[in-house]
């Protein structure tokens, strides 16, 4: 056999074995702008594509083999194709009950797994010229006032259970903002995985806009699953939730690329 055609039959093995070794999976997320943890407007993905999908990447890359492919979808969808199959797992908040279609990680009993949750907190944007107090409680005192928050977020019921009256016609936090600086709301609801992590947005603001130092709320996300791709892939999507459980650090290493360690 001459030496190209070894080379050729080389080449194919490895392509094979590689592609062996990649379990796909579909990523579902927002299409909105929603920096510095989504980057970019519409179906396209822009690069870099934001800190979750930095994330998402690393972590799909150690657990299945490849980076997932990443489907950009309007939130009010994307329940729905977890559930039905179009994409295999997207970030989802806390609910009360769990349909039988979507996986999130289970103890040993059988419960929800906190530990393998992931933490989120709620913060503010006001406008400076307010000057709320510091030390305000923000559940407390945007009772009886309108909160700006962006479409289809998942957080939105919550906060109306607790008595908050949301404005949630606004696609984007820089939407919410404009409405902010006219009045037309008292604050804008951001979500972070660290308050710190939205300084950028406030910056652009040259001090017109401040973030309130004590959070709204503090909830949880899970990286749901749509449950047929869990039972078919159970050994892949254990070891992600394990590896985003012991690799908690690693947002803070992906954040560097949008400024902020």
């Amino acid at each position: 056999m001459s030496r190209s055609r070894l080379l050729f039959f080389f080449l194919l093995a490895w392509t094979l074995n590689a592609s062996a070794a990649c379990t796909p999976v579909r990523f579902g997320y927002i299409d909105q702008n929603r920096p510095p943890y989504y980057m970019g407007d519409g179906p396209n993905i822009p690069e870099p594509p934001g800190a979750t999908i930095d994330l998402m990447r690393d972590a799909v890359q150690a657990t299945f083999g490849c980076h997932p492919a990443l489907v950009r979808l309007p939130p009010a969808r994307l329940r729905l194709a977890l559930t039905i199959g179009d994409i295999d797992f997207t970030p989802l908040g806390e609910m009360p009950v769990y349909p039988p279609e979507i996986a999130i990680p289970r103890d040993k009993r059988g419960e929800p797994d906190y530990g393998r949750a992931l933490g989120n907190q709620l913060v503010v944007l006001v406008r400076a010229r307010d000057n709320i107090p510091a030390g305000a409680n923000p559940l407390a005192y945007f009772q009886g006032k309108v909160l700006g928050a962006a479409q289809g977020s998942a957080y939105t019921a919550r906060l109306r259970e607790q008595g908050l009256t949301i404005d949630d016609g606004a696609r984007d936090v820089d939407r919410n903002i404009e409405k902010l600086k006219l009045g037309r709301v008292a604050g804008v609801v951001v979500s972070a995985v660290k308050p710190e992590h939205i300084d950028a947005i406030v910056k652009r603001y040259n001090g017109e806009i401040m973030q309130l130092p004590q959070p709204l709320v503090s909830t949880r996300l899970w990286l749901a699953f749509n449950e047929k791709y869990y039972e078919a892939h159970r050994a892949q999507v254990e070891a992600l939730w394990t590896w985003i459980d012991m690799n908690r650090a690693h947002l803070g290493y992906v954040m560097q690329r949008y400024g902020k360690d």
